[in-house]
């Protein structure tokens, strides 16, 4: 494999070469009970709204035994967490050509309530292992490289996604987090929302992803967090995580392997936010509100230009090596409206906006927009519908290259400037724990930047799949240790 710029070539095929997709937990924790029911109906209380009515299943996977097996555990201070996500995605319009592609994602996780073990007081350890599999990635379908299912990672196998010691100090004001873990887990520009989108948003707006070189989401790098509450609602939070391109190698290159040495990193990726929320024990309209900042320190290749400044398209040559990125960030949900102010059955308006502030990322500026209807049926108060917009405005040195490109294969056309994509599903919720997810998904403008060669006149593309997520503690009625992340 040799890169050349931001792309690199297996067997003298051209490939796009990004930083990694961010998909995180699947389940929204605390805006909205979790559709599969992770947290439960939210209790009565006199601040904020509660659960009226029961979801309706069609089965259950939940025995008495294995609950009490569970509960044992909790009592002992042990919690066990994981998920399966099946995902088949076909295009069926527009692109390059019809066909499907389809993935598994599956993980395991351990939490250590250290307090209840070791007498650590505000103590816990995590360590999650999972696996990715299948055909992700549809591009060769649908010519877009940034719209992809949501469970694919940079490459398939056994990876370790978190191993953190996460200390409480000062009466839940201060919480550290160290050890190896992912910047996109949840953890900085995420909403509890977004995972319930089965293709191109899990869990932050895709171009916090593209502008960056955090660690692919199937892995983890050494890292710091800090993450400082003044109130309940408000938090401050900050971390560093080292750029590591070895752990972008299958199985990390052994497990745990060299890359568990600190040598092979080659920068650090910098996050800082801000920010405001409430759920529903506090707010009958949850709302949420976050502002962010970001310093990738790595080196990186220059979208455009060779050593020489000519344009790589054209010329080859090796890319020029660029250092340093900033980016910064603004997001907001709000709960609008809702058939009864007491219950949690209602209507969230959500959006996001990234901008590149310094340096060369592919996305020059990058919008999310959407809208989600939690319980949109009075007999299924735990269904929903979703409805998601994203645009890239892509760097005019990404333009340019692609462009070149399109004139090197004898073309006049020009490659457009921007790609917007779009997402509307219906989550059912079959069984507790398991969720059925149909979807649509239409694309304008396809990026081709995966592609080996660069086509005139593709303008769209349009998807069809199924998402089937079971997660297993409220599928099998299992207790779970909870952790601070904003």
């Amino acid at each position: 494999m040799e890169q050349v710029g931001n792309f690199y070539f297996v067997k003298g095929n051209r490939h796009y070469y990004d930083a990694a997709h961010a998909p995180t937990q699947p389940g929204v924790p605390r805006f909205v009970p979790a559709p599969n029911g992770g947290d439960g109906p939210v209790a009565p209380n006199g601040k904020g709204a509660h659960s009226i009515l029961p979801q309706p299943y069609f089965f259950s996977l939940q025995f008495k035994p294995v609950a009490q097996g569970g509960k044992f555990l909790a009592d002992h201070g042990v919690y066990f967490n994981g998920w399966n996500i099946s995902q088949l995605n076909a295009n069926v319009g527009g692109g390059y050509k019809n066909g499907s592609a389809y993935t598994n994602w599956a993980l395991l996780g351990l939490n250590l309530d250290m307090q209840r073990i070791a007498g650590i007081s505000g103590g816990q350890m995590h360590f999650i292992i999972d696996d990715v599999a299948g055909q992700g990635r549809s591009w060769e379908y649908n010519a877009s490289d940034w719209s992809w299912i949501n469970t694919w990672g940079n490459h398939d196998g056994l990876q370790v996604r978190e191993f953190t010691w996460d200390q409480e100090l000062f009466n839940k004001h201060l919480f550290i987090l160290a050890g190896r873990s992912n910047p996109k887990g949840g953890e900085f520009e995420g909403s509890e929302l977004y995972c319930q989108f089965a293709t191109f948003l899990c869990s932050s707006p895709t171009t916090f992803t593209i502008d960056g070189s955090s660690p692919s989401f199937t892995v983890s790098s050494w890292s710091a967090r800090v993450l400082i509450k003044p109130t309940a609602s408000t938090y401050i939070k900050g971390g560093i995580w080292e750029v590591e391109p070895w752990v972008r190698a299958k199985n990390h290159n052994g497990w745990p392997g060299p890359d568990w040495g600190f040598d092979k990193a080659e920068g650090e990726f910098i996050p800082v936010e801000a920010g405001y929320h409430t759920d529903f024990t506090t707010d009958k309209y949850p709302r949420a509100y976050s502002l962010g900042f970001t310093y990738d320190t790595s080196i990186y290749s220059d979208p455009l230009y060779n050593t020489e400044h000519q344009v790589y398209a054209l010329a080859g040559g090796k890319a020029q090596p660029r250092r340093g990125r900033t980016t910064v960030y603004a997001q907001a949900q709000q709960m609008i409206w809702k058939p009864d102010p007491n219950d949690t059955r209602g209507l969230i308006v959500f959006g996001s906006a990234n901008f590149l502030t310094s340096g060369d990322g592919t996305v020059r500026n990058g919008f999310v927009a959407g809208l989600f209807d939690w319980g949109p049926f009075r007999s299924r108060p735990r269904d929903y519908v979703g409805l998601v917009f994203q645009s890239y405005l892509w760097n005019r040195k990404v333009v340019h290259s692609m462009n070149a490109s399109l004139q090197a294969e004898g073309y006049r056309n020009q490659w457009n400037s921007s790609e917007t994509m779009m997402e509307l599903n219906y989550g059912l919720n079959v069984a507790p724990g398991v969720m059925a997810t149909p979807y649509f998904e239409y694309i304008w403008n396809p990026d081709q930047l995966a592609s080996s060669r660069v086509l005139p006149n593709v303008k769209y593309a349009a998807q069809v799949g199924l998402m089937v997520n079971f997660e297993i503690n409220p599928g099998l009625n299992l207790p779970e240790l909870h952790r601070y992340r904003k």
